[in-house]
Parts: structure tokens; sequence; C-alpha cells
């Protein structure tokens, strides 16, 4: 898809209506979410969005194991193809969500881009990774985030992160479960009191390949009136029973988007990603209200 050609005046009204943007970077699995910073939040100057990059693989080979075993490339090349042209992009997106009006914010204008207070670190807030697998935890794309940006990994993926020593802040994803059900004790020092990054696993399955990314964010104008909301990223999909522990969530989370692919995929007898009718069961057991195939 075009990442950008449009998007001018759905960023302007999304900012004004504190609606999230969800956007899907490549064919594969990485995406860029952008939440709208909740009325009288503090933020960065020149900026509306608070803006995540989930799972980054933009170009270059994906091996499993090893390259004479399994090396994948994007059949489809990214909408952009490196992290500087993602930031640039956002930037002339953040102008144009500034504009006046939505009839203003048609086209990007690169030669008066608004005063950024962090123009070092781009525009990317921090970066989520769902999986150690290299076409989750992506090397050379990540590399080229600032080593600055915050990372908020799965155990295994946090584990190999730290090894590369480029990044200076990088934090396991805490639980979701019954002991730890609220989402608020999922948004440490390094995360906006708004927004809260937890993880819902299967201790059946050993590798957590079907486990779920929980980001749970609070970003309406009368945030103290209304139930936090959720979206659900599980690429290779999680049980629908395992969702059931939402139920126990305290506060209410409303759970706005389950992503959770289509494709119902078998290596011999390892089950690698559960496909839509599982999808379906996950979707009524959460009670999202969109779901997005990934």
């Amino acid at each position: 898809m075009q990442l950008f050609h449009g998007l001018g005046g759905l960023f302007h009204d999304a900012s004004q209506l504190s609606r999230p943007i969800l956007t899907h970077l490549n064919a594969d699995t990485s995406w860029l979410l952008s939440l709208p910073y909740p009325g009288g939040e503090p933020h960065p100057r020149g900026r509306k969005f608070f803006h995540i990059l989930i799972d980054p693989w933009l170009q270059g080979p994906q091996t499993d194991l090893a390259s004479w075993f399994s090396q994948q490339w994007h059949a489809t090349a990214s909408s952009v193809q490196t992290i500087s042209e993602l930031n640039t992009r956002l930037k002339e997106l953040e102008t144009l969500a500034s504009a006046p009006s939505a009839t203003d914010a048609g086209e990007p204008n690169t030669s008066s881009h608004a005063e950024y207070e962090s123009d070092a670190l781009g525009c990317i807030d921090i970066v989520v990774v769902s999986h150690e697998f290299t076409d989750h935890c992506n090397r050379a794309t990540l590399e080229e985030v600032s080593p600055d940006t915050p990372i908020f990994a799965t155990e295994a993926a946090a584990h190999l992160i730290s090894s590369w020593q480029h990044f200076r802040h990088v934090y396991p994803v805490a639980s979701f479960s019954k002991r730890s059900h609220d989402w608020r004790n999922t948004s440490p020092d390094a995360l906006p009191s708004w927004l809260g990054i937890s993880r819902i696993i299967t201790k059946r399955d050993a590798l957590h390949l079907h486990s779920a990314i929980l980001l749970t964010f609070n970003i309406r104008s009368s945030a103290q009136d209304e139930a936090p909301e959720g979206i659900i990223y599980s690429p290779h999909g999680i049980l629908a029973n395992d969702l059931e522990i939402l139920s126990l969530a305290s506060p209410r989370i409303n759970v706005l988007a389950l992503l959770h692919g289509l494709h119902h995929i078998k290596l011999g007898v390892r089950q690698l990603n559960l496909g839509a009718r599982n999808a379906l069961r996950a979707q009524r057991t959460c009670g999202a209200k969109y779901w997005v195939s990934t």
C-alpha cells in the first residue's frame, strides 16, 4: 500500500477525534500504531501523535536457524525501505496533522516542518518486538533505530537485543495474568501513564509462539470517565481460550482491534499459525470491535 498519499487528512481528523491510526508497513507483519496524545498530557514540540513501531523488518533477508535451512525476502517491497525514510514521512504527517483544517492537510510540505523537540531521535517513540525470530526481531532494521529509543520486547527477544549492545534501554514485556491484571501496572517510567504494554501467554506453549502483545491506552479527552482501549497483536495467533483472562481486567479493557492471521499453517506436527476459525473464536472471546489480518 502507499503509506502516505492521502493520509494527511486522516491524521488531522484522528488527532481532533483522539482516535488511533494503525498502519501496515509491509505485506509481512511490520506495523505502526499512532496514538494521539490525550488532551492536557505533555508531548514533544511539533508532535500530535505517540508512534509505536511494531516488529520492524523493512528490507533484506530473514533467516530461520541458518540460511541453508530457511531464508526469505519480501515478495512485495515495504512501503518504506529504511527507518530514516519512515521518520521523514512521519514528520510530514505530523505537520499535516497540525494544519488548521483537514482541507489544508492534503499534501506534504517538506519545506516547512514544525520545530521538533527531539529531531535526532525522529518520531518513533518506542519499538515493540513480539518474538525473537528474525521476521519480528530483525537486527538490520532495528539497528537503524536510534539507540535512545526504548525497546519493549518479549523475554527471549529482549535478551537477544540486549546482546547487540546497540540500545540503551531494553525492557522485557510484563505478563498479563490473574495476579497482574491491572493494565496500569504495565506502564513503567519509560512509558506515559496513559499507555501500558503486556503479554498474554499460553503456558502449554514452550516457545510462546501463540502468545499476544496487549497494548492498552486511555487517550480520550474524558479519560477519567471511560474504560481504556486495547489492541491485541498476535502474529501467529493465540488460542481463543487464553483471551478469557481479559474478563479479569480491572479496570475493564475495551478491545478495539485483534491482529490475528487467517492462514492455518503447520510444519510437520508443529502448529505455526492458527487460522481463521481460531481468529473468529478469539474475536468473540475478547469482543474486539475490529479484526485485522496479519
